[in-house]
Order: C-alpha cells, then sequence, then structure tokens
C-alpha cells in the first residue's frame, strides 16, 4: 500500500546514496531559461531549488532529477530525502534499493517531514523491509494525520478497522475516513464510501455512498471506480458502469479490469 502521492500524494539513509549508488543515464533536455529546468548542479542555488529542479525534470530526464533530490537530502532538505526515496522505489521493489528508500523515508520522518513518516507506516504495515509492525504503522501515520497528510488518516483509520490495534473501532475508522476525504485524500474517500455502504461508523447509505466513490473515482482511486461501477450495475445502468470499470482498470485496479473484461494493464 505504498503511498505514490509526490505528484501532488505519492515515499536511511542517513549518509550519501553518492557511494554505490548510480543513476542510469538518460537523455536531457537543454537547459531551459526558467532555473527550475536546468540540469546543471544546484550545490549553490537553496536546497529548495534543487527539490524543483527534480520535479520539473523526472519526467523526462529521471537521473538527473535523483540527482537533485539528492543534492537537497544531503543539505537536509528533508522532502528531498521522500522524493528521492519515493522515486528509488516506484522504479525498484529490489531488496537492496527498499533499504535504501526505508532509510532516506525514515530520515524525512525524523526531521519533521510527514510524507516520510505516512510511507514509512505503508512498509510497517505490510512488513517489506522492515518486521511488519502495526502498533509503529500507527504511530507513524498518526503524527503524520496530525501534521496534515490527509493519506495517513485513512491509513491510521485502516488499521482500526482491520482491529490491528486491538479490538476494532469502526466509528474511529470511520472518522479518520472522513478526515482524510475532507484532506483531499482519494482513497479516504472511496474508504469512508465503503464504511457509508455497509454502515460501519456512519449511518448506512448507498447513494452517499456512491458520491463518495464518484469522488475518489475522479480523484484517481481505481478501487472507487470499482465500487461506482458495481453500484451503477446494479441500477442497470451499463453503459456508465462500463466506463467506470474501464476508468479503473486504467487507473490499476484488477476487479476493475475483471469487470470490464480487459486484461490488467502492465507495470
Amino acid at each position: 500500500m505504498l503511498d505514490l502521492r509526490f505528484v501532488t500524494r505519492g515515499l536511511p539513509l542517513l549518509v550519501s546514496l553518492s557511494a554505490g549508488l548510480s543513476f542510469a543515464a538518460d537523455p536531457c533536455p537543454a537547459t531551459s531559461k526558467d532555473p527550475k529546468h536546468a540540469t546543471g548542479p544546484c550545490e549553490k542555488k537553496p536546497a529548495t531549488a534543487c527539490i524543483e529542479a527534480g520535479d520539473a525534470l523526472v519526467a523526462t530526464c529521471r537521473s538527473t532529477a535523483l540527482e537533485r533530490y539528492q543534492q537537497a537530502c544531503d543539505r537536509d532538505a528533508l522532502r528531498g530525502c521522500s522524493k528521492l526515496a519515493f522515486r528509488l522505489v516506484e522504479n525498484s521493489r529490489d531488496a537492496a534499493v527498499v533499504k535504501r528508500a526505508i532509510g532516506l523515508f525514515t530520515k524525512a520522518c525524523d526531521g519533521g517531514d510527514v510524507l516520510g513518516c505516512s510511507n514509512l507506516a505503508s512498509f510497517y504495515w505490510d512488513g517489506e523491509g522492515v518486521v511488519k509492525d502495526a502498533k509503529k504503522s500507527a504511530q507513524l501515520s498518526q503524527k503524520a494525520c496530525d501534521g496534515g497528510d490527509a493519506f495517513a488518516c485513512g491509513t491510521l483509520g485502516s488499521l482500526w478497522a482491520q482491529g490491528e490495534l486491538g479490538a476494532k473501532d469502526v466509528e474511529k475508522a470511520a472518522a479518520l475516513f472522513k478526515r482524510a476525504c475532507d484532506g483531499g485524500s482519494a482513497s479516504g474517500c472511496n474508504q469512508l464510501g465503503n464504511a457509508t455502504a455497509a454502515g460501519l461508523g456512519v449511518v448506512k447509505s448507498l447513494e452517499q455512498a456512491m458520491t463518495l466513490w464518484t469522488k475518489a473515482c475522479k480523484g484517481g482511486n481505481g478501487a472507487a471506480c470499482t465500487n461506482a461501477g458495481r453500484f451503477l450495475r446494479k441500477q442497470g445502468d451499463d453503459r456508465t458502469a462500463d466506463k467506470a470499470f474501464a476508468r479503473a482498470c486504467r487507473l490499476g485496479d484488477d476487479d476493475g479490469c475483471k469487470e470490464k473484461g480487459l486484461a490488467p494493464p502492465e507495470e
């Protein structure tokens, strides 16, 4: 459940990654007049400029973008650490890469970057690269949620809903899903829609659930598109349902692909 939120929400090494970590060469665009797009070094610029350069280049010149994030991280611009970690595991889930990413997320989180905490919580929940620890995941999610990270509120809600922290508490979970949804998390809206459809912690309402699924689907949550499609199909609106399933499949939701009769998109 790694959080891929850094386009907005796309997630210790406590020392430089320059030793032992090579960034594959890729073609880079000519330097733009806009300083954000400069492919040259950014050591003499504010650390935030390195992050901005990474953001501007990541789609067209990934290797240089990673270098810029690394430069920012080395200068303790912690969002750079989080973005570098996310891009590393986005491209590879090799055990060594995951270990490096966890170190970067840890450095970012320890320094107060909420996205670092939110993504680190996902690793502790899944037990990938670390010993699975629901309580640690909850602590990290709470820290991120309190710091304004909406996705982390949804993660914390899921932990309560699934009984990972003791007895299930669906009311607390629903409140956290609402907090996540209100904060702009598409995943949180989908989770709140599921709770609303089942009447778990909130008043049961399929119509309200559909409103939440639609919002989440428009926000890019594939599972919500599938949920909306299933509701529409039950209402007899097969045409609109098929559109929802098609969007779900494009967003990478396997259930949506199955409902549409399509093969899941290649990763």
